[in-house]
């Protein structure tokens, strides 16, 4: 392999991207000002740094035991594997308040449509396994902060007449 020819991402040795080799289209301190609208009543919506503050959206690197997925089906063709993921994403309390389980969109399906991100597992509540080799952990993080502004991500409110 020539020097200068960047490792497979879906290799175990992939190192995370820095700013600015990663290709990420804007990062955390890029959205500064973002609202992020909140679904319950009477609360005030938030600022992508309020919600990182209260430490209610963060990204690790996946742990080398979730960078695959073995997935069992009833059939007799074994297991599935999905992956690479590269990033863990979770978002806490202060974060569900910008989404509804019953929306239009899932929040993410609402990721999945971010550039460079390449595959979402929902694995629990408020904790997801991303898949986006070129992006770094900041532009990640601003990519869930654009899925959470997605209005399709809340609730529409009830018809009216």
């Amino acid at each position: 392999m020539p020097l200068s020819a960047a490792p497979s991402p879906d290799t175990a040795h992939w190192t995370p991207p820095r700013r600015p080799e990663c290709s990420c289209p804007e990062h955390e301190d890029d959205l500064a000002d973002l609202v992020l609208p909140s679904t319950e009543p009477g609360e005030p919506p938030m600022t992508l740094p309020d919600l990182v503050a209260a430490n209610a959206l963060g990204v690790l690197l996946a742990e080398p035991r979730d960078r695959w997925l073995e997935v069992h089906d009833e059939s007799d063709s074994g297991p599935a594997r999905l992956g690479p993921f590269h990033w863990g994403l979770w978002l806490g309390d202060e974060a569900r308040s910008c989404y509804d389980d019953d929306s239009e969109r899932s929040l993410d399906q609402a990721l999945l449509d971010r550039p460079g991100i390449e595959r979402v597992e929902w694995m629990e509540r408020e904790e997801f396994l991303v898949g986006a080799p070129t992006l770094c952990a900041s532009g990640l993080i601003a990519a869930m902060a654009r899925a959470l502004a997605d209005p399709r991500v809340r609730a529409a409110g009830p018809p009216t007449a």
